[in-house]
């Protein structure tokens, strides 16, 4: 079976036991072709099978810049993550529309929305009763560690190629959901300015964020604005029954494996009852804007795997050329006008112009050069590289 990428209309769910192994194989199938994806791996199980294929980094690489509120969008940001928090803690509505009057406060005094900035803000909203704002704030407490000093930034991630972000390294279940939804609302935030957007989306573990939830629901604005979004968005559970009706609803295309296919979960979506069974080894992918469906046996691939990057204090051997790396660093530090179509001219020579935008890209995402506007004395101002503490440390590890 193959699958156009005009077919999939923007939304895909991947749903079954081997929910996880499809998504692997969907990532890895994109990189070949060429597409750009962006993997937001909450439990960390695709990491265990491509993340030798793509550039990945722990989740703290870029959680500082997941919380800091955008200067052009502030407002529309404090709204999403006020429904990153909503969506991963479940809220009630009593709840949400207390973190929505905080962050409404928040953004007008403070330009980061992380756990320990918040917590402070939920006890100064008023016009709620006591309980139901101390009940938040005491919730919000239990997430104050996570925090991360400034590393990467988020807009570097999507200049990148084809990237893994994975949040198994984060210390409860509970933790990598907020750092999650935080980041999802961050992209959520950034793409509609972005010069480089990634064309697939993939979350894993979506019913983590969206859940099956019997009680009054929120208004689900983060799954709504992720829908809304113009990017491909497929999301991955392997835990159908944990999964929110609205999000099954929402997906028309679906690719099932064979215990949600025989159990007739899809049977049950579309009003029916019985189903055709399939093999344990087969998948089904089921297209709702057609109303087919096509069964198949998925095509192996080998298993390759890495560690991911480390956030903010942690110097690691990275798999480039340490000499282009070693150049780069030492001209930024060097020359005051490092822009970087001019170290692209000057080192492309030797190491072809896509080695040495792929290494600064690399360099810039995780925190070891960043980009500055300078003055001139006449025109627009230039914007060139400027080395960062980890980037003169990375320097003299190289020199040595």
């Amino acid at each position: 079976m193959s699958v156009r990428y005009d077919e999939l209309k923007g939304k895909l769910l991947v749903v079954g036991n081997a929910a996880d192994d499809v998504a692997s194989l969907l990532a890895y199938a994109c990189q070949e072709v060429g597409l750009k994806v962006l993997i937001l791996d909450t439990g960390g199980h695709i990491t265990e099978r491509v993340s030798g294929y793509f550039e990945t980094y722990d989740f703290t690489c870029f959680l500082y810049d997941a919380f800091q509120l955008d200067e052009e969008e502030r407002q529309r940001q404090s709204q999403l993550i006020a429904a990153a928090y909503t969506t991963a803690l479940d809220l009630s509505s009593e709840e949400e529309a207390i973190m929505n009057a905080a962050m409404h406060h928040l953004e007008m005094v403070d330009n980061r929305a992380s756990p320990v900035v918040l917590f402070e803000k939920v006890g100064e909203v008023e016009g709620f009763r006591g309980f139901y704002v101390d009940k938040l704030k005491g919730r919000i407490a239990s997430l104050k560690f996570l925090e991360a000093p400034e590393n990467g930034s988020f807009r570097s991630l999507l200049s990148l190629g084809s990237s893994i972000v994975t949040f198994r390294s984060a210390q409860y279940p509970q933790a990598a959901e907020i750092a999650a939804a935080a980041y999802l609302s961050k992209l959520l935030t950034v793409l509609p300015g972005a010069r480089s957007k990634p064309d697939l989306v993939i979350l894993n573990d979506a019913h983590r964020l969206f859940r099956a939830n019997p009680r009054p629901q929120h208004v689900n604005r983060l799954l709504s604005e992720l829908l809304d979004a113009s990017i491909t968005v497929v999301l991955v559970s392997d835990q159908n029954h944990a999964l929110s009706q609205t999000l099954r609803d929402a997906f028309p295309s679906k690719i099932l494996s064979s215990d949600a296919w025989n159990e007739g979960v899809e049977g049950r979506w579309k009003g029916k009852n019985t189903r055709e069974p399939i093999l344990p080894n087969a998948l089904v992918m089921a297209d709702g804007h057609f109303g087919h469906q096509r069964t198949f046996i998925p095509r192996s691939f080998e298993v390759k795997a890495s560690e991911p990057r480390k956030g903010p204090g942690v110097i690691e051997r990275m798999p480039a050329d340490d000499k282009l790396t070693a150049l780069i660093l030492e001209d930024v530090k060097r020359y005051s006008a490092s822009t970087r179509g001019s170290l692209i001219d000057f080192l492309s020579g030797d190491y072809g112009a896509d080695g040495v935008k792929h290494e600064l890209d690399r360099l810039e995402a995780q925190g070891h050069i960043k980009l500055e506007s300078k003055p001139v004395r006449s025109g627009d101002p230039m914007v060139v590289y400027t080395l960062t503490a980890s980037g003169q440390r990375l320097l003299e590890m190289l020199s040595n």
